[in-house]
């Protein structure tokens, strides 16, 4: 069954330009194929989708009121119903005509992934590349200001993105698939992904499956998850997903898949370029499991990740560190899904982190058999969790000049001398000190202060230390970021 459509010039539409030409989005395609299927046939449901194709741009000539474009409907026998978008095309001074297909997908009842569990939802992962969206924009996706709906931070990361996003009121009142601008942002979002972590700018070219659970509304700001799935000879595929401030998941769109449309054409900016080093592998190695979360990362939902006990707990926190809390309880969380293949609660907030006690932590899911010890620590941009099979301490701490004047009170004189000749720097050599002992009171869980005169380092080094504690020696290892330090300890075996 094949119509004809008008697709209106909306003026800001000229904001979404490609090579100085503005051309129409995907995602307003697929809006417009989904009212031809409502007009088409009546109550076939557009919400779940799959097998879409954009298979080349439309260019929206600027001057021009509308751009006449046909729709082809084609109904399979499962029901399932395909509908494509084209433009005609002449050749031979007009005798000759065809259609030219920019986008194609299939309208069809789908079972939708599952949902990923809010925890790894709700935060990034690792150390974050924040990116602001201004800067997003300018350089690495140049459209106009009505398509700049990724705002404030993109945090980038090795296992994905998180993003705020906002759907502007522009365009139809109310589309059927829900504002198309905030899928839209989040294929933008995606898009810097892989320029910064594999060097190309790479455009959405279709997906697997769409499932909308609630369109989203004009108006209102969203948050996604980008999920980096596989890399394919020529593209990068992604999943995605949307969810409201309160953690309500929208949509999903799987296998998402984007590839460098322009052939190289257009550069990576040098600075987004991942460097291709670890800066916390000396921790990962020694430790059973590691999870570290950028706290500037974490979603505004991120509380619903919490059991009542830990939001009791929670409720006890100073305010202004009550994202320290919740960082640790993600990062614990998540390590617990490392350590246990089964029997960990698809609902974080069935994942009890903090012991009966209130003060430690604990990553074993219920019904499980303790098998791994674990520590956790936090400071104003990081919280970690780490396991080990045998007591383990993890510290993160900012440098700060008063590690150094309070040096007498928790150091050796030893220890005094150690810093005063380390080739690191007094501060440097202070901080490995002092997160040292830190580590080591939590992995023989004794306090802080009685550990200032039972332990004393041996030698400081870069990322390794030794510690001798009580006439044992043991090694901490370190990983400096920017102006951080994790520190990691574990007790030896007997």
């Amino acid at each position: 069954m094949r119509s004809t459509v008008q697709i209106e010039n909306h003026a800001y539409l000229a904001d979404h330009r490609v090579e100085g030409h503005a051309v129409y989005p995907a995602v307003e395609s697929l809006e417009r194929l989904a009212e031809a299927v409502a007009a088409g046939c009546p109550g076939h449901g557009v919400l779940n989708s799959c097998d879409a194709r954009f298979l080349r741009f439309l260019e929206i000539p600027a001057g021009k009121s509308s751009v006449e474009a046909v729709t082809d409907i084609e109904t399979k026998q499962n029901g399932a119903v395909t509908a494509s978008l084209g433009t005609s095309v002449h050749a031979l001074k007009g005798q000759i005509s065809r259609i030219r297909e920019h986008a194609r997908v299939t309208f069809s009842d789908i079972t939708p992934p599952a949902p990923i569990p809010l925890d790894i939802a709700c935060a990034g992962e690792g150390l974050c590349y924040p990116l602001p969206a201004e800067k997003l924009y300018k350089e690495m996706v140049p459209f106009g200001a009505s398509f700049q709906n990724a705002v404030g931070t993109v945090f980038l990361f090795l296992d994905g993105a998180v993003a705020s996003l906002q759907a502007p009121r522009l365009g139809t009142p109310h589309p059927p698939l829900g504002s198309p601008f905030v899928l839209d942002a989040a294929f933008h979002v995606a898009c810097a992904w892989g320029q910064r972590y594999r060097g190309y700018i790479a455009f959405p070219v279709g997906y697997t499956a769409r499932a909308i659970i609630h369109p989203t509304i004009a108006g209102e700001s969203y948050f996604c998850r980008v999920i980096p799935m596989a890399d394919e000879t020529d593209a990068l595929i992604f999943d995605i997903w949307i969810y409201s401030s309160q953690g309500e998941l929208y949509e999903v769109v799987s296998g998402v898949r984007m590839k460098d449309v322009f052939k190289n054409k257009m550069p990576v900016p040098v600075w987004v370029r991942f460097a291709g080093t670890d800066k916390l592998r000396v921790i990962k190695d020694t430790s059973r499991g590691m999870s570290v979360v950028e706290l500037a990362s974490i979603l505004p939902f991120a509380e619903n990740i919490l059991s009542p006990h830990e939001l009791e707990i929670r409720g006890r926190r100073h305010p202004g560190k009550r994202n320290r809390h919740i960082g640790a309880r993600i990062a614990l969380k998540r390590l617990s899904r490392i350590l246990y293949k089964t029997g960990v609660p698809d609902d974080p907030s069935h994942i009890e982190t903090i012991a009966p006690d209130g003060i430690h932590p604990v990553c074993v899911p219920s019904g499980n058999k303790q098998s791994f010890y674990c520590s956790a620590s936090h400071d104003d941009r990081f919280a970690v969790a780490v396991a080990g099979d045998r007591p383990i301490g993890v510290d993160v701490e900012r440098m700060k000049d008063t590690l150094l004047k309070g040096a007498h009170v928790y150091m050796t004189s030893g220890e005094q001398a150690l810093c005063a000749r380390s080739p690191l720097g007094q501060e440097n050599a202070a901080i490995r000190v002092w997160t040292a002992k830190e580590c080591a009171a939590k992995a023989l869980d004794i306090p802080i202060t009685a550990m200032w005169s039972r332990a004393e380092l041996k030698e400081i080094g870069e990322d390794r230390s030794i510690v001798s504690i009580e006439g044992r020696e043991v090694e901490a290892y370190h990983a400096p970021v920017d102006d951080h330090l994790f520190t990691v300890l574990q007790m030896p075996g007997a």
